[in-house]
């Protein structure tokens, strides 16, 4: 649901003059690219007293799989709504009923590109809008983006390039350029 915010993003409003501008509505992780001195500000401050985001998603982590090893367990628990991602399971839930049944409505996917975004690699991960089957996932063509967003997700898939590479081949100059 569009309305429902994303719990490990602080609330935040855009700009409306920018939203025009832009010409769609970014999901609330884009303030870290769109907003980034606003985000590393609020970052900096959690950091000066003494936990950072990924700490604290840690600590909850690790609570909720104690929670999870017991069999009895049949409520969703209060500590998943401090993790983010609390609305993940319904999601999944949607989705599997949209495979299990084949309703072929469309919903947001992560899925292998194979040209569905125009400038893309075809091996790159993207988010789309895709119809549910129960063959999976079938894309609709994005084809070419828009100016306003092409060179950030250009940068961005250049990154995930190279952090993978880096990884994968132990590569430290890629690292670095990551």
């Amino acid at each position: 649901n569009i309305g429902q915010i994303v719990k490990n993003v602080s609330d935040f409003t855009w700009n409306k003059d920018f939203i025009k501008a832009l010409g769609m509505m970014p999901c609330p992780y884009h303030k870290y690219y769109f907003q980034t001195k606003d985000m590393l500000k609020e970052e900096l401050e959690q950091f000066s007293k003494g936990e950072t985001r990924a700490e604290v998603v840690k600590k909850v982590e690790e609570e909720l799989f104690k929670l999870y090893k017991d069999e009895n367990l049949d409520i969703k628990p209060p500590e998943l709504e401090k993790r983010g991602g609390a609305y993940y399971s319904d999601a999944a839930c949607r989705l599997i009923c949209s495979i299990y049944n084949d309703k072929k409505d469309i919903q947001p996917v992560n899925i292998r590109n194979n040209g569905a975004i125009t400038g893309i690699p075809n091996e790159s991960a993207v988010e789309i809008s895709c119809m549910i089957t129960k063959d999976g996932p079938k894309p609709i063509t994005v084809g070419d983006l828009p100016i306003s967003i092409n060179g950030l997700i250009q940068q961005i898939k250049a990154f995930e390039r190279l952090v993978v590479d880096s990884a994968v081949f132990g590569d430290y100059h890629k690292a670095i350029l990551a």
